[in-house]
């Protein structure tokens, strides 16, 4: 029997390949997207080990470079399918390009805990609102409570305990790194649903924010590559951290919403975390192990609800209408 085709030009495997149907992907997805936390969480643990004179401004544009014609050389792409999504392709662009000097601003004005608690901090809950605003759908009980528990986890995990407030500026620029991270889940998710491969989004935003930070090389110094374990740090944070990361990270976007994206990246700073402990020496207090518990709770109870989720999901008669609506 001939597959029924949809309005949109999908027959039925295709969109319930789209959708992740097939193969459980559904519910490996918050899996795949745990995983490319944790390499990303290895990146503090190499910064640490580099040469002390690294640029972190110039590591961050040099690993976009690195990874995004990586990520490009092993996607194929179809022109229309490009054209139909190149909006949802430049949000994420610009995304990942304002992420890098807006992070490190935040990171230099407030200190390195302060910085990452509120940027990594409040991606979640802008996402959750952007996802809210612009595919009217609200976030669930389950998954406010979850994230909650895991943000407690993430301020047990990075206070200072100091009592100094932030700095405005920094405060305003971690949360443009947030805000920037949320805009790029987003993005990607509504460029997926518009025809492409997840994969392709990043590349191609990973790319073209690559080329709006290559001037950093040319007024920042770069000479610490040629120390030892500068130019190693760098191969290491383009492959393995950023592009391999990004190619788990793309498994899990078409099968996880946006909210619950952002909320499973709160396993990068776990993963720095652990790592200066066993790696770099660090010793973790009694606060730090009560965050680390609630923490690991949290991002557990998150990747829990979104595959009960999308179990019951994909236990609905398929819809073509609906899907061409949704």
């Amino acid at each position: 029997m001939r597959p029924v085709a949809t309005r949109s030009g999908f027959d039925d495997k295709a969109v319930s390949q789209r959708r992740g149907f097939i193969g459980g992907a559904f519910v490996r997805a918050p899996l795949w997207v745990l995983a490319a936390a944790v390499l990303w969480g290895t990146t503090g643990t190499t910064l640490a080990l580099a040469p002390p004179e690294t640029d972190p401004l110039v590591l961050g544009a040099l690993r976009l470079a690195l990874s995004g014609p990586l990520l490009l050389a092993t996607s194929q792409f179809s022109r229309a399918q490009l054209l139909s999504a190149w909006r949802s392709v430049a949000v994420a662009s610009l995304a990942v390009a304002a992420y890098q000097p807006t992070f490190f601003l935040g990171v230099r004005a407030n200190g390195v805990a302060i910085g990452t608690l509120i940027a990594i901090g409040s991606a979640p809950l802008l996402a959750a609102a952007l996802e809210m605003l612009t595919e009217r759908r609200p976030p669930s009980l389950r998954w406010l409570f979850a994230t909650v528990l895991a943000l407690l986890g993430l301020g047990l995990l990075l206070h200072p305990g100091r009592t100094l407030p932030p700095t405005p500026t920094g405060t305003l620029a971690s949360l443009a790194a947030g805000a920037s991270y949320a805009f790029f889940v987003v993005a990607t998710r509504r460029a997926v649903r518009a025809g492409l491969a997840a994969q392709q989004v990043i590349a191609c935003s990973f790319v073209a924010a690559a080329a709006l930070l290559i001037p950093l090389l040319f007024w920042r110094p770069v000479g610490w590559l040629s120390a030892p374990g500068g130019l190693l740090a760098a191969l290491y944070l383009g492959i393995v951290a950023t592009a391999l990361s990004y190619r788990l990270f793309a498994r899990g976007v078409a099968g996880t919403s946006a909210a619950t994206l952002a909320t499973l990246s709160l396993a990068e700073p776990l993963t720095a975390t652990l790592l200066a402990v066993f790696v770099i020496g660090e010793d973790l207090t009694s606060q730090q192990r009560l965050g680390v518990t609630s923490l690991v709770a949290g991002l557990s109870l998150v990747a829990l609800c979104e595959q009960m989720h999308q179990q019951g999901a994909s236990t609905t008669p398929f819809d073509p209408v609906r899907e061409e609506r949704a």
